[in-house]
């Protein structure tokens, strides 16, 4: 059994005037964040053909506690801030469904110090949702790690989501250093989003949408395809912190590339400078290098130096990861 909760940026709201706004303020800005609390109680059986593949049954009772948590601001005609709210929590009523779940699973692959060097990883699942919300989660993910000793070249090819009236529920997002480097919701934030036009300075543009800008929304969608490939290669001499043993390191250099769409949206391989990023949606791509720490086994962190090659702010930037390798 298991509560998870997750956060979703809502569209921004932003309403001029005087009416009930403190003395010297003329904007009201608001940030909103829907949370969903998810409880899953599950069970799994498992039907092995080999010592490398299995089928895996399971089902899934899930209730899910909704809220949306309001940030209102209060800003004067240049954009200065003059006030804040407390933080608001409006509660919803909770949604409940049973999900089924039918997974064929290979994996004869080998591990390393931060992940797998050698064999393959395949898994297929199909997950139908039954209940207050209704829609079928499919996955198809394939890795191969080909070996020549000290280098593997790691491929992983991926496409997961949910289709069905409620596929929406869940919004995925593309830009994580799990899936595709080089797009994180917190390099937007600070560059392209803030840097459009507005009719307020210093605010920001706002717009349709997952989150009011159209350039991060594009990474969103109930549906993901992903294609990563990695050359990678032990790193000499090993580490040493003080008094500890040495601590192996890997090197990596990688190309990732993905696109997320939703029910309605165009794809194409580019889009024209009409076209709205919210709606026609593109593959994008980055490469880059990274290094892998395995700290004595406790866990594993990534440093990855990405460069996007589709985005305006397309200058390298450095992330932390922690965890193993795809």
């Amino acid at each position: 059994m298991t509560q998870t909760p997750w956060y979703f940026y809502i569209i921004n709201n932003q309403e001029a005037g005087t009416s009930g706004l403190p003395p010297g303020s003329t904007i009201l800005f608001s940030t909103a964040i829907r949370r969903l609390v998810i409880r899953d109680a599950f069970g799994i059986a498992f039907y092995p053909f080999s010592r490398f593949t299995r089928l895996e049954f399971g089902l899934h009772l899930v209730d899910v506690g909704q809220a949306t948590l309001v940030q209102q601001e209060y800003y004067n005609p240049i954009g200065n801030a003059v006030g804040v709210n407390d933080l608001q929590t409006l509660s919803q009523p909770d949604i409940a469904y049973a999900s089924p779940t039918l997974s064929w699973v290979h994996d004869n692959s080998l591990f390393g110090i931060v992940g797998p060097f050698s064999g393959a990883r395949d898994r297929l699942e199909v997950a139908p949702a039954v209940g207050g919300w209704q829609f079928t989660y499919g996955m198809i993910d394939l890795r191969r790690y080909l070996s020549v000793r000290p280098f593997t070249l790691a491929i992983r090819t991926a496409t997961f989501g949910r289709f069905g009236p409620d596929a929406g529920e869940f919004p995925i997002f593309l830009g994580n250093t799990e899936l595709m480097r080089g797009y994180t919701a917190g390099s937007f934030l600070v560059h392209e989003c803030l840097s459009q036009t507005s009719q307020y300075p210093l605010i920001g543009v706002l717009g349709t949408g997952n989150t009011g800008c159209g350039v991060l929304d594009q990474l969103i969608g109930s549906r993901v395809a992903v294609g990563n490939i990695e050359l990678r290669f032990p790193l000499t001499p090993a580490l040493t912190l003080g008094f500890l043993p040495p601590l192996p390191v890997e090197g990596a250099i990688f190309y990732d590339a993905g696109i997320a769409w939703n029910n309605g949206s165009q794809l194409k391989w580019s889009r024209s400078a009409t076209d709205n990023p919210e709606t026609v949606r593109i593959p994008l791509r980055s490469w880059g290098a990274s290094v892998r720490f395995n700290f004595y086994g406790l866990f594993i962190m990534r440093i990855d130096y990405a460069k996007p090659l589709d985005r305006d702010y397309s200058s390298p930037y450095v992330t932390l990861s922690v965890g193993q390798t795809f």
